[in-house]
């Protein structure tokens, strides 16, 4: 190492070997620091135009991300005879290759959102789509007073999870980017992705909006923009897009009868939380901080009946007790201590034979007393 020729014993001797030790790390530190410089400028030019293989520009990125913590040598040859904390040149080394490396974890970033935007745009408004982007809807049965104070039943449809295509392409884009570690990734990358990812549905979804759409339609595209912006936006962006969204979500109400949407809002904003509860696992990756908390303290409510294709609910009542059973034992003690608890002994009161033969029909009682009765050491007299 370049530090060691600096320490020794200065012995006595013709010529002073330590005379250059300075400028010698001096130019050492200065050509390292040119080399990295030149190494990032050398790698950026051959490889960031490449955009058929962006799986190198995350390679390079976990490469800058490693340089300095692995090779603690190099830091000492860039650091020269500076002390750590007050090393400018390392200083400014790291900030570049930092830099470098947010730039190549973006640049990949940026290919899968345009996969992302792709996948997302098969959802259209055609009669032929609907059937590979809305789900199978929840049937919900309501109670309403007719004209003649008469309670009538009916039965109506609500979306209980996001279309197909968003559902679809936003799993898709997760599931990408928790294979390559996403807890390794800068601070500063995940949360404009989640709002890159946001701006883009609000995108097409306007776009889908100035078209003329079936109730239906609107009705799910009403549900995927609650369902997005429940787990997408943060406290910090709430107002960087409520005018766009609250304009975008009026835009789709006027789709819908008003008094269709005032029955099936309550139960649509209970089935947005529900399934934004089960998606935030998966999603995990592109949810905010802050909406983590928020999402997972959400309560399914158990008094309403368990969809047939739901097998996320389990069941609400917890499993009966079992009871305990007595323990045999050789002991003569003990044996004594049981018998002496027997009826026989126990001065019970008196109990009606009618009410105790209606009681020995019980299944319950039948099992308990064939099970008493096969023990000779219980209820036996010492």
């Amino acid at each position: 190492r370049v530090v060691a020729y600096t320490r020794g014993d200065e012995g006595e001797g013709p010529f002073d070997k330590y005379s250059d030790s300075e400028e010698i790390i001096e130019q050492c530190s200065s050509i390292s620091r040119q080399q990295i410089v030149e190494l990032v400028a050398s790698l950026r030019s051959q490889h960031v135009g490449d955009r058929e293989n962006t799986e190198l520009a995350l390679l390079l990125a976990r490469l800058y991300q490693a340089l300095f913590p692995l090779t603690p040598n190099l830091v000492l040859c860039v650091r020269g005879g500076q002390k750590e904390k007050d090393s400018c040149s390392l200083a400014e080394v790291s900030a570049l290759v930092k830099k470098e490396a947010e730039d190549m974890f973006n640049i990949w970033i940026s290919s899968k959102l345009s996969q992302f935007s792709t996948s997302l745009f098969s959802l259209t408004s055609t009669a032929g789509s609907f059937l590979t982007s809305l789900p199978a809807w929840d049937k919900v049965t309501i109670s309403e007073t007719g004209d003649s104070g008469q309670e009538i039943n009916s039965i109506i449809s609500i979306p209980p999870s996001p279309s197909l295509p968003l559902i679809t392409s936003l799993l898709s884009l997760a599931s990408t980017i928790h294979r390559s570690h996403p807890s390794s990734f800068p601070q500063s990358l995940l949360s404009p992705t989640s709002i890159n990812i946001f701006q883009m549905i609000l995108s097409h979804y306007a776009s889908l909006s100035s078209q003329a759409l079936t109730q239906n339609f609107a009705l799910q595209l009403l549900f995927d923009l609650h369902f997005t912006q429940t787990l997408l936006v943060s406290r910090d962006t709430k107002e960087q897009f409520s005018t766009t969204l609250s304009t975008l979500l009026s835009s789709l109400e006027t789709n819908i009868d008003p008094f269709d949407l005032s029955v099936f809002s309550p139960h649509l904003h209970s089935r947005v939380k529900k399934a934004a509860a089960r998606c935030v696992s998966g999603l995990g990756c592109l949810v905010p901080a802050d909406r983590v908390a928020i999402i997972s303290s959400y309560k399914i409510s158990t008094t309403t009946t368990q969809d047939s294709h739901n097998i996320l609910c389990v069941e609400p009542q917890p499993c009966p007790r079992f009871q305990l059973l007595p323990l045999s034992t050789a002991s003569l003690a003990k044996v004594s201590a049981v018998a002496a608890l027997s009826p026989a002994r126990l001065q019970l009161p008196a109990v009606d034979a009618k009410k105790t033969a209606a009681g020995n029909k019980s299944p319950v009682h039948q099992a308990a007393a064939s099970f008493f009765g096969s023990m000779p050491w219980f209820g036996t007299n010492s």
